[in-house]
């Protein structure tokens, strides 16, 4: 009995270790910052960031923008004592308008000026928040939107205590769609934000990886997601069942805009009429033709800008 309890207890031993170490890889390929540090290192003014932003002819006038612009970083020390980072542009006259502009996986504030620029031009204030290790922010893993929502609340908080009177909307594509829609969820977010535009935002962290783990590395999810769940708690990252659009959405009071390319496969378009079924809010949808993931602004300008300036000026 006792050597077979021993076997027992080594084979157990065995299957835990292989099950963790799994998960390791997992988690370290999707969730760790230097696959996107090395990208986002080279987001230079040439031509070489277009290979991830598309044509210069589609992203010259924002980035552009951007760069001459001269963006400073601002930083802010939140109420768990960790240091926020983004980047700030001021109209030059007072105007109480303001956008956050939340960017995606693997991306940064830059990544985000096309949208960012069309609400400046428009005369709002614009704040672009660096997300949970991405660019400026110092964290080695990334959250996947749980953890953001909380900073990117505490950024509509700092522009409210700026100015009181501030009328502030939050736009997030693919995970700072996620964001957007998780900070709506929030029991005690600033009435200053009176509307937000979801663009391409996953159900949940969980069905994203799921979905993405059978589509990029033909992986089931156990035992791939599963155990790189496990190694997120494990390390007090998050869990990613509990990050969840979804469920925040169906307690929201902020009406919102939710887009979504009919064409996306990394989130996938089936997640559009989820999130809209769930959300409590006032809410409208535009399906974009044609447009990949995160294209929808490029693939169709034309539908895209017009639908968000419309809908925010119901609300601002």
């Amino acid at each position: 009995m006792a050597k077979t309890a021993k076997k027992l207890l080594i084979a157990a031993a065995g299957a835990t270790a292989a099950y963790l170490a799994v998960g390791e890889a997992f988690y370290e390929r999707v969730l760790n910052r230097h696959f996107t540090k090395w990208k986002n290192d080279r987001r230079t003014v040439n031509d070489e960031i277009y290979q991830y932003y598309g044509s210069p002819e589609e992203q010259a006038d924002g980035d552009a923008w951007f760069v001459s612009m001269h963006p400073e970083d601002t930083t802010l020390v939140n109420s768990k004592g960790k240091t926020m980072h983004c980047n700030i542009f001021m109209q030059k006259e007072y105007t109480d308008k303001w956008a956050i502009v939340v960017h995606g996986y693997t991306s940064m504030p830059r990544g985000m000026a096309d949208q960012a620029y069309h609400f400046y031009q428009d005369g709002f204030n614009v704040l672009m928040p660096s997300l949970v290790s991405f660019g400026d922010d110092e964290e080695q893993y990334c959250s996947m939107g749980y953890k953001d929502k909380d900073y990117v609340k505490e950024w509509a908080d700092y522009i409210a205590n700026l100015d009181p009177a501030a009328r502030i909307v939050i736009l997030g594509v693919s995970m700072g769609s996620a964001t957007t829609m998780m900070v709506t969820g929030e029991a005690d977010l600033s009435e200053n934000v009176r509307c937000a535009i979801a663009d391409c935002g996953y159900t949940s962290c969980w069905d994203e990886f799921v979905d993405q783990a059978k589509a990029m590395y033909h992986a089931p999810a156990f035992p791939f997601v599963y155990a790189a769940n496990t190694v997120s708690k494990l390390r007090g990252n998050f869990d990613f069942k509990k990050c969840s659009p979804i469920q925040a959405v169906a307690r929201s009071k902020t009406p919102t805009l939710f887009i979504h390319g009919e064409k996306d496969t990394f989130v996938p378009y089936r997640m559009l009429d989820k999130v809209f079924d769930a959300c409590s809010a006032e809410k409208e949808k535009l399906s974009v033709p044609d447009a990949l993931h995160a294209e929808s602004c490029d693939i169709h300008p034309e539908i895209y800008y017009p639908a968000i300036r419309k809908f925010v000026a119901k609300y601002l």
